[in-house]
C-alpha cells in the first residue's frame, strides 16, 4: 500500500479541524503529507456489542476532550486476530521472517487518514478508501511500516486524501450462528467485518468535506481481502471501486453452524445452554482466549455468509445486476491478479488424499461447491515449483482459480453484456517484480499473491534499479489517474485481453491475450452454482 519511510523525513505536529467532530493532532510528514492515525468511526465493538453490527459514532460525539485535540500521531492497534499462518507475511512477522509481537485491541474501528499538506483543488481532494488484506482472519491498517503511503500520494502522483479502514476479522468479524440471527432485529449474522466498512464509508462521506475531500470522488478499494470485501460493500450498495480479486459465494447460516458449535467446544462453553446463554458466554471470553482457541477447531477460517440482509439473495455474484448498476452510475473498475496466485493460497496445507483436499477447500467455499469443485478440477496448468504433488497443486488450482481467476472473468463478462464500455473496465496480471522482491521470496512462489504490493506501494527505498524504477513509475500512472477519476488507457482493444506486468526484456508492460478466459469461464459456472 505505501512505502518504508525515508530516515531524511522531517516531522512536526498538525492539527485538522472536523467541525463539530472536534479537532486531530496529527503529524505533518517531511511537510508534504499530513497524517492521523487511530480515528475512531463508530463506537467499540466490545462487551454486549461484540458480535453485533456497528454503531455509528452518535450525534454530539467529539474527537476533542476537554478543550484538547485527540491524539492522532500514534497508530492504534490490531483487531483480535488468530496466528492464521506461518508464512512471513507482514500482517505477521518483522522483515528477517521472526514472529511479531504485539498487543490487540477489541476497540479497532479505527481509519488511519493522510493527506496532502498543500491546499485543495477546485471540488477538494479525491478520496481512496483502502480494504487491507489477510484472508479476512488477519490484518490491520497500522501494524506494517510499510505501509504509510507518504511517498505514493506524493512522488507517485496519487495527491489524494488515502484513508485505510480497520474493520473487525476472524470471528470477531464473521461468526455466524442461529443464535445470533435470532436476536438481531432484521435477521441479519455475521458479516460485521463488512458492516464496519460500510459505517466508514458513511463516516467519509458525512465529514470528509472537513479535511478538504470531495465526497462524490470516492474510490473503494483494497488488496486481496480487502479487493473482496470492495465487491462485497458494493453489491450492498456503494460508490465506485478499485478492485484486485473477487470473491465466491457465501456460506449459509446453516453451514456455519456447526462451527460456531466447535469454538463453544473449544471455550468450554456447554452446548445444553439455550441460545441466550450461549452469547452472553462467549461475549465474556477474553478476546486473546477467543482466538486463541480458533486455530484448535477444525472449520478454523470464519467467513462472510449468506444472511439475507447483507446478501439478499443466492445471485448477486452472477445475475448481472451488480453489473447493471455499474453500468447505470457510469462507473470504472480496476481488477487484477498476479500470474501465480496458487502457490500463496496452498501453503500451510497438508494434502495427501481426497478426503484432506476437500476439508482444505471446505475452508474458503460451501459444502455444495467444495464437492462439486473436488470432482471438477485437475492440475493442468504450469507450477513455478517443479516438484509439487499432485494433491498440493490441485488444490491451489481450485482456490487460486476460484478465489480469484474466475470470478474476475464472470465479472468482466457481466461487465461487457450490461454496456459497460470497454475502457471502463481494466483487467491486469502482474507477471514480474523487482530483484528486491524475489530476494525475500522463496524461487518455488514464483510471482506469488501480494508480491505485487511493493509495486502498487511505489516501495522507491526498498532499492529498485534504474529500469526497475522506471517500469514502476509507468506501471502507477494508471493507478493515479484511476484515484483521481481521470481517463485510463489500459491499451486493450478487446475483453479477452489483459494489461501484462511482463518479464519479458528483463520487465516491460504488454496488452496480452488472456489464454485462460474460455476454461476459466467453465470454472465460473462451478463456484456460482450455474453449472447442471
Amino acid at each position: 500500500m505505501g512505502n518504508v519511510l525515508s530516515p531524511k523525513y522531517t516531522y512536526e505536529e498538525c492539527t485538522a479541524d472536523l467541525g463539530e467532530l472536534g479537532e486531530l493532532k496529527g503529524t505533518l510528514i517531511d511537510g508534504r503529507v499530513k497524517r492521523y492515525v487511530n480515528v475512531p468511526y463508530a463506537l467499540p465493538p466490545t462487551g454486549v456489542h461484540r458480535f453485533k453490527r456497528p454503531i455509528p459514532l452518535p450525534e454530539g460525539y467529539s474527537y476533542s476532550k476537554d478543550g484538547e485535540s485527540r491524539n492522532a500521531v500514534d497508530f492504534g492497534l490490531p483487531c483480535p486476530q488468530p496466528t492464521y499462518t506461518s508464512l512471513p507475511v507482514s500482517e505477521l512477522a518483522e522483515d528477517d521472517g521472526t514472529a511479531k509481537q504485539y498487543p490487540y485491541d477489541e476497540d479497532c474501528l479505527k481509519m488511519n487518514i493522510w493527506m496532502p499538506s498543500g491546499p485543495p483543488p477546485p471540488g477538494g481532494y479525491s478520496v481512496y478508501a483502502y480494504l487491507h488484506g489477510g484472508w479476512l482472519q488477519i490484518g490491520d491498517p497500522s501494524i506494517d511500516p510499510k505501509m504509510d503511503p507518504t511517498e505514493l500520494i506524493t512522488t507517485g502522483g496519487l495527491n489524494c486524501i488515502f484513508i485505510s479502514l480497520g474493520y473487525r476479522v476472524s470471528a470477531l468479524g464473521f461468526l455466524a450462528c442461529k443464535e445470533l440471527r435470532d436476536e438481531s432485529p432484521d435477521g441479519s449474522v455475521g458479516n460485521y467485518g463488512l458492516w464496519d466498512q460500510r459505517v466508514a464509508l458513511e463516516w467519509i462521506h458525512d465529514h470528509i468535506a472537513s479535511l478538504g475531500g470531495n465526497p462524490q470522488k470516492v474510490v473503494l478499494g483494497g488488496r486481496s481481502a480487502g479487493a473482496y470485501s470492495t465487491q462485497w460493500v458494493f453489491s450492498y450498495r456503494t460508490i465506485a471501486e478499485y478492485a484486485r480479486a473477487i470473491p465466491c459465494l457465501p456460506k449459509t447460516v446453516e453451514e456455519t453452524q456447526s462451527q460456531f458449535e466447535q469454538l463453544l467446544t473449544a471455550l468450554d462453553i456447554p452446548l445444553s445452554l439455550s441460545g441466550p446463554e450461549r452469547l452472553s458466554r462467549i461475549r465474556a471470553v477474553p478476546a486473546e482466549l477467543l482466538t486463541r482457541k480458533i486455530m484448535t477447531i477444525e472449520q478454523y477460517t470464519f467467513r462472510t455468509v449468506q444472511d439475507g440482509v447483507f446478501f439478499r439473495n443466492k445471485t448477486w455474484l452472477y445475475d448481472g445486476k451488480l453489473a447493471q448498476e455499474m453500468k447505470k452510475r457510469d462507473m470504472a473498475v480496476i481488477i487484477g491478479e498476479v500470474q501465480d496466485e496458487e502457490t500463496l493460497y496452498r501453503d500451510g496445507f497438508k494434502v495427501t488424499d481426497e478426503i484432506s483436499l476437500y476439508k482444505a477447500v471446505n475452508q474458503y467455499y460451501s459444502n455444495l461447491v467444495a464437492n462439486l469443485i473436488g470432482v471438477f478440477f485437475s492440475p493442468c496448468s504450469p507450477d513455478p515449483n517443479p516438484d509439487i504433488d499432485s494433491y498440493t497443486k490441485t488444490l491451489g488450482d481450485i482456490i487460486s482459480d476460484g478465489q480469484v481467476r474466475a470470478p474476475s472473468r464472470s465479472f468482466a463478462r457481466q461487465l461487457r453484456d450490461a454496456g459497460v464500455p470497454l475502457d471502463s473496465v481494466h483487467r491486469y496480471i502482474v507477471a514480474w517484480v523487482p530483484d528486491f522482491v524475489m530476494k525475500f521470496a522463496p524461487p518455488k512462489f514464483g510471482v506469488t499473491h501480494a508480491m505485487d504490493r511493493p509495486i502498487h506501494n511505489f516501495s522507491i527505498f526498498h532499492g529498485p534499479g534504474t529500469h526497475e524504477e522506471e517500469l514502476m513509475r509507468e506501471w502507477i500512472k494508471d493507478y493515479a489517474n484511476f484515484i483521481n477519476w481521470r481517463s485510463v488507457n489500459f491499451g486493450t482493444t478487446s475483453w479477452t485481453q489483459v494489461k501484462v506486468l511482463s518479464p519479458k526484456d528483463n520487465g516491460s508492460i504488454r496488452i496480452e491475450d488472456d489464454l485462460k478466459w474460455d476454461y476459466l469461464e467453465k470454472v465460473s459456472n462451478v463456484i456460482e452454482g450455474r453449472s447442471g
